[in-house]
């Protein structure tokens, strides 16, 4: 995951085995204002990455702030669509 600014950009695989590790670098992250996730580049996903884009939401939330996703692949949408949880992604 590549911030700058307010843009953050998933690149590569998000599964259960790298999450982790994405979550203790947003842990360590203060969100200050809107935020903007840009999956274009995601390759490898499972449900963990829905898990993670939750999380990320809650954190902004709780910060006043909004997320906002953009380049939603297919897969992702399938994924969510599989577990009814597509309208969260919006």
């Amino acid at each position: 995951m590549n911030i700058k600014d307010s843009i953050w950009s998933f690149v590569g695989d998000y599964t259960f085995y790298q999450i982790p590790k994405y979550l203790e670098k947003l842990y360590a992250l203060k969100i200050d204002k809107p935020i903007t996730l840009d999956l274009s580049q995601i390759q490898n996903i499972d449900t963990s990455i829905l898990s993670f884009i939750f999380e990320i939401k809650r954190k902004a939330k709780l910060s006043n702030h909004k997320v906002n996703l953009v380049k939603v692949p297919k897969n992702l949408i399938d994924l969510a669509t599989l577990y009814g949880v597509q309208k969260f992604l919006k």
